[in-house]
């Protein structure tokens, strides 16, 4: 037996091409990091982790009737902390997770829009024909909206509104213990990518609620979650209940598309804590004329997993499973909403932070050889600073060096005048005293200017006429330059300075 050259190449090939996908998985394995879901109910809380495609760890919690009575487990401040506890106990480690919401009180539409108006754009058409069509008011829900279908001139978007206060509620718990979602979606959104089929019913029966979902073509086109209390019914109660239920959903849809009603071998999908009762899962299969099928999820998990009970967090695990690009002309786009407000996402800069801040950098590149310049500069200024502090004081200790000598030099110069004037100052004080003797006149003191002599003197008390005498005396002596300047209040004072000055002396004076 011979074999082709062209088959075994093609052999070959396939193998290897098979070994490569097989080592990508296992690659995909080991780096990937975990996703961590939770599912919050009621009456439990549900964590699962996956990575590389695989369940990993999954853990729950019940919640007592206590706890929740009277208002929604979102709204209850010990929620973050159970969902730490949970966290703590099964060792899933996640600081951002995926969590599901429940759909009790939410709106979904799905739209056409079609030749939008001129200068306005698509999601402002959507948020105005949401605000028509929404029962509830803006300020009362989060809107969010996707397109599932994208022509050249249509559109279907599918719009979701959520009660405000159950996300925000809900928000707050979490984060307090260092929780912060990233993505929070509608349970029934995840219910629908879980089953990944094109036409299906989902019933998930949770002991609060219970949602049934018509998916077509891949879209959940009816979501519906309906309150109850199962407690308050027997077996039978249970089982009318949720058949009565599916049967008005679908009577619904079929009303509206009386030419393509709904196929009743469409698969039916049983999911939520309640699917684990096997005697109510026996009565409702009975009485339901849609095959029920096993929930069959692409991901790998332990065969022990309860995979029905965790159907919400498989499906939350499975965003963006399916990409967009290998969808072809016409086809439903995947719908993965993320409900989280934008209030709560993380702070990232903008395309105008990023620019200024790349400015920012460029003038500092640009800037940093002058400031360099500019620290050189500064620093011989500083230099020049400094020597010019030491020249000036020492300029100023020179000044006042030179300020203590003036006295010095002063004495000096009148000494050089005395010693200049020879004996000619003896001369002058002997007319002075000997003028003043003869006359009675008391001479206090006697200061030589150099070229003059101020002579304190006085009278006998009121004697004007005496100190009179003593000025013409001291005239008429010759010795000085006439006149001679009297005191203030002269010729009738008696006491003052008398200023004389040198007159020429005479050969042999």
């Amino acid at each position: 037996m011979t074999l082709d050259k062209r088959t075994l190449n093609l052999d070959m090939r396939s193998v290897g091409t098979m070994l490569l996908k097989a080592i990508r998985r296992m690659a995909g394995k080991w780096t990937t990091k975990g996703v961590v879901t939770l599912d919050i109910d009621s009456t439990a809380i549900r964590l699962l982790e996956t990575k590389g495609g695989t369940v990993t760890k999954w853990a729950s919690v019940s919640l007592e009737p206590d706890e929740v009575e009277g208002e929604a487990v979102s709204d209850q401040p010990a929620l973050g902390t159970m969902v730490k506890e949970l966290m703590t106990s099964s060792g899933i480690k996640a600081r951002k997770v995926i969590v599901s919401v429940s759909g009790l009180y939410s709106v979904s539409r799905i739209l056409e829009v079609s030749s939008l108006p001129p200068g306005l754009t698509l999601q402002e058409a959507v948020l105005e024909m949401a605000r028509e069509t929404m029962p509830l008011s803006e300020d009362r829900l989060y809107l969010k909206w996707q397109t599932i279908v994208a022509g050249e001139d249509e559109w279907q978007v599918l719009v979701l509104g959520v009660p405000r206060d159950v996300i925000d509620g809900g928000m707050r718990a979490l984060r307090e213990v260092g929780i912060n979602p990233r993505v929070v979606e509608l349970k029934t959104m995840a219910l629908t990518r879980a089953v990944n089929k094109e036409q299906a019913l989902i019933l998930n029966i949770e002991p609060s609620s219970f949602d049934i979902i018509m998916v077509l073509n891949g879209l959940p086109e009816i979501m519906r979650t309906i309150a109850w209390q199962p407690d308050d019914l027997t077996e039978e109660d249970k089982v009318e209940h949720l058949a009565s239920s599916l049967r008005l959903t679908v009577d619904f849809f079929n009303s509206r598309h009386p030419d393509t009603p709904l196929d009743p071998a469409t698969p039916l999908f049983i999911t939520g804590q309640m699917s684990g009762d096997i005697t109510l899962m026996e009565k409702l299969q009975a009485g339901l004329r849609y095959p029920v099928e096993p929930l069959a999820p692409p991901l790998e998990y332990p065969a022990y997993l309860p995979i029905s009970e965790y159907a919400v967090n498989i499906g939350l695990a499975l965003r963006g499973t399916v990409a967009a690009e290998n969808l072809g002309q016409g086809d439903y786009l995947p719908v993965d909403i993320n409900l989280l407000p934008e209030i709560y996402y993380p702070w990232r800069p903008s395309a105008k932070q990023l620019y200024a801040v790349g400015l920012v950098i460029a003038a500092i590149a640009l800037l940093f050889p002058l400031y360099q310049a500019a620290t050189d500069a500064m620093g011989k200024t500083a230099r020049f600073e400094a020597s010019f502090t030491v020249l000036y004081n020492e300029l100023e200790g020179r000044k006042l060096e030179i300020k203590n000598r003036e006295p010095l030099q002063k004495a000096i110069g009148e000494y050089r005048t005395i010693v200049a004037m020879g004996g000619g100052f003896t001369g002058d004080l002997e007319v002075i005293q000997g003028e003043a003797e003869r006359l009675g006149v008391q001479v206090g003191s006697i200061v030589h200017r150099g070229d003059s002599i101020d002579i304190s003197c006085e009278a006998d008390e009121g004697d004007y006429i005496t100190f009179r005498a003593y000025k013409m005396a001291l005239e008429e002596s010759g010795r000085f330059s006439t006149p001679v300047v009297p005191p203030e209040g002269y010729p009738y004072t008696w006491h003052g300075i008398i200023k004389v000055e040198g007159d020429e002396p005479e050969p042999g004076d």
